[in-house]
């Protein structure tokens, strides 16, 4: 989302001005399609999948490897760990008639001879053996099963399909399930303090710092329901989202919950068709934090929620919001953008707990 940003941003600044009569400040500004485009692929990325809490550390005992998968601007990331080597990259997820796929990317197989020959089985010169080029995927592929809340790799094949994904592998079928040890990283730290009041919430984002002004980072989090709710969108993969303010207190992990609110952030597929899931990302700084979300298809709204601290609260500051659609190039290839402002002239004084 950094690009994207950047660009609404630069439509702040360098846009002409229009005032409305309802207070509501307009400018106008236009971008290149192609960057829209660009922004399309990024878009188009998102996974759709919200039934299961992928983010944590997935273990295999057998063979002593781990996965920890995690979200970073909105997309999923790992990082594999065996006793010889650490990789990080992200992490496909592809959901086919309710199976759940996971493609870690970025993994190159150990091996990967397709069809033996005769000169695995019997004793054939060397001269005679006519050698295969052996090209090699760079990503793993594992099958998510709901039942058992783990994942699996077929690490090696037989001798009609012979590979070998993972060297350190030490089983065919290598299961994964979610480690139940309270590791001290961040996410379970918050995970496990956000559970004793918030139940059946799931920790899919969060983002540091000094949100009081206290000189201490605190937490932003993104907690997302475990179940669907129909009543949202009418649709059994919809799920409701609640933003916690977490303050740290002295120190680190010492932390209590400064306040709430279920409604800043819609839910998990109501940016439409075209974004699916809305939710682009939070930023902080000084006194003040964002949350940003995208909206539409080709017709499509940014919007960024601004809070200021003050008075030992949190309240809305301004409300942004980027408008244009793809169809509307001009024959230079340029798309005009229409950018719409509230402050508090317009809305008042609301507090972050009553937003709606």
């Amino acid at each position: 989302m950094k690009l994207i940003t950047i660009i609404l941003f630069l439509f702040t600044f360098f846009g002409c001005n229009i005032t409305t009569d309802n207070k509501v400040t307009i400018k106008k500004s236009t971008i290149k399609k192609d960057s829209v485009n660009t922004q399309n692929q990024l878009w188009e990325t998102k996974s759709s999948f919200n039934r299961v809490n992928l983010v944590g550390r997935w273990e295999n005992e057998n063979c002593n490897l781990t996965f920890n998968i995690f979200k970073k601007n909105n997309k999923y990331h790992y990082k594999f760990k065996s006793k010889k080597r650490e990789i990080s990259n992200y992490l496909d997820i592809i959901e086919e008639d309710k199976v759940l796929y996971l493609n870690f990317k970025g993994i190159e197989w150990y091996e990967n001879k397709g069809e033996l020959g005769p000169e695995y089985f019997e004793d054939i010169p060397d001269s005679l053996i006519q050698k295969k080029e052996e090209t090699l995927p760079t990503e793993v592929s594992a099958l998510f099963e709901n039942k058992e809340m783990n994942f699996v790799i077929q690490n090696y094949g037989n001798s009609m399909n012979y590979y070998t994904k993972l060297e350190e592998g030490c089983e065919k079928y290598l299961y994964f399930s979610k480690s139940n040890t309270k590791s001290k990283d961040t996410l379970n730290i918050l995970s496990d303090f956000l559970s004793k009041s918030i139940k059946n919430h799931s920790v899919i984002h969060w983002k540091k710092g000094d949100i009081n002004n206290d000189k201490i980072d605190d937490y932003i989090v993104v907690l997302q329901n475990e179940y669907p709710n129909i009543e949202l969108t009418g649709m059994d993969d919809s799920y409701s989202r609640i933003v916690v303010l977490v303050e740290t207190l002295k120190s680190y992990p010492n932390f209590k919950i400064a306040s709430t609110n279920n409604h800043v952030l819609e839910c998990s597929n109501c940016g439409g068709a075209g974004v699916g899931d809305p939710f682009s990302g939070i930023s902080i700084k000084n006194n003040f934090f964002s949350i940003e979300q995208l909206f539409g298809a080709c017709d499509k709204s940014f919007v960024v929620i601004t809070f200021k601290y003050e008075k030992d609260k949190w309240f809305l500051h301004k409300i942004g919001q980027d408008n244009y659609s793809c169809n509307q190039a001009n024959d230079q290839g340029e798309i005009e953008v229409i950018n719409k402002t509230k402050t508090k002239k317009d809305f008042g004084l609301i507090e972050f707990k009553d937003y709606k």
